[in-house]
């Protein structure tokens, strides 16, 4: 649930306390499992036919690397 509390903004009303973070990952953070009352909402059908439409290649990427004088780019790497 959502609280209205600005310094803990997340509830669960199973277990009955507030937390900064969402209250399934906090229990798996605390007890090192996962939540017994966290169930994720099924997705729409809509959802997924608008997600496909929408994945458009974007073309060339920018060439901001070259251009950035105050953070060089500096390439690594890390199969060695």
């Amino acid at each position: 649930m959502i609280t209205w509390d600005v310094r803990k903004p997340y509830g669960c009303k199973f277990m009955g306390f507030k937390s900064k973070v969402i209250p399934s990952l906090e229990v798996l953070r605390t007890d090192g499992r996962f939540c017994g009352a966290f169930a994720a909402k099924p997705a729409r059908a809509n959802e997924n036919k608008a997600s496909e439409k929408t994945l458009v290649s974007v073309g060339n990427p920018s060439m901001r690397r070259d251009s950035d004088l105050l953070h060089p780019y500096t390439p690594i790497n890390l199969t060695t």
